[in-house]
């Protein structure tokens, strides 16, 4: 709902770009910010945003080269 991807892909797809947009925010994102990430067991409402930021991030490349390709 964030990108505007809702209809254009199926809900298969939104969970596993979610899953791998908060694995590369974990590993890209976390050194800069500081924040320790989920996997290193901190549950918390900065990990959890950085996860939603590497999902945006991904979803916004997605789209990209989508609109290329079409």
């Amino acid at each position: 709902m964030i990108m505007s991807t809702d209809g254009r892909q199926s809900t298969i797809i939104d969970i596993v770009v979610g899953c791998v947009g908060a694995f590369v925010a974990g590993l890209v994102l976390t050194p800069f910010f500081g924040i320790s990430t989920i996997n290193e067991n901190n549950f918390s409402l900065p990990a959890l945003l950085v996860s939603l930021l590497g999902a945006i991030i991904l979803l916004a490349v997605i789209k990209f080269f989508r609109r290329g390709l079409a």
